[in-house]
């Protein structure tokens, strides 16, 4: 057996520390007070309960629309991505997250950081980030 693969097994049994600070922290209940629901409060009405969406073709699109969101948010941004790359694109979005977070907004922001592995300081910065 290689070096390698016994160093790759044991590193699979690795475990994460069990006693850490999580602080408890959720979603706003009551967000009706914001200009995104009073302009949706139609499309809101006519489906109580209910989620909606907009299929975006194209990743500029889908871009644009973050970055838009991001710079009108006003109580909470919550996003959830598994590619986040430390390139063009995830600086640009992480730059429009953290000015909403100078605004006052909370940014909660949960990522698969596998692919940061070369950003380490990326990460602790948006981290530390108040």
């Amino acid at each position: 057996m290689s070096l390698f693969t016994i160093l790759f097994l044991i590193g699979g049994c690795a475990t994460l520390p069990k006693n850490f600070d999580r602080p408890k922290s959720y979603a706003y209940p009551d967000t009706n007070d914001t200009c995104l629901a009073r302009a949706l409060h139609d499309q809101l009405d006519a489906h109580p309960g209910q989620s909606g969406f907009l299929l975006l073709t194209s990743g500029v699109d889908a871009f644009v629309a973050r970055a838009l969101l991001a710079q009108s948010a006003e109580r909470s941004i919550d996003a959830q991505y598994y590619l986040y790359h430390d390139d063009l694109t995830g600086r640009l979005f992480t730059d429009q997250l953290l000015k909403a977070a100078d605004r006052g907004v909370r940014v909660r922001l949960l990522i698969d950081d596998i692919v940061l592995e070369d950003s380490d300081f990326g990460a602790a910065v948006m981290e530390s980030h108040p």
